[in-house]
């Protein structure tokens, strides 16, 4: 995924995430699948979904009040 050539370009942010889910990054972690750490697989899933987003252009989507 494209990540900022300048690292100086990177902003940090810190997530909570259920224990489910982190269990699944610790996994991924540890064969490797998509980086070393938990950190670097979750970073490499939100910059995918991120950029899957901008293409699919859902922050132009309109989307419906829920009914009451």
């Amino acid at each position: 995924m494209a990540r900022p050539e300048n690292r100086s370009e990177a902003r940090s942010l810190s997530l909570t995430l259920p224990e489910e889910t982190f269990n699944y990054l610790v996994l991924l972690a540890s064969l490797g699948k998509l980086g070393r750490t938990e950190n670097e697989d979750a970073n490499h899933i939100l910059d995918g979904e991120t950029y899957a987003m901008i293409e699919r252009g859902f922050h132009e989507r309109k989307i419906p009040p829920a009914a009451e």
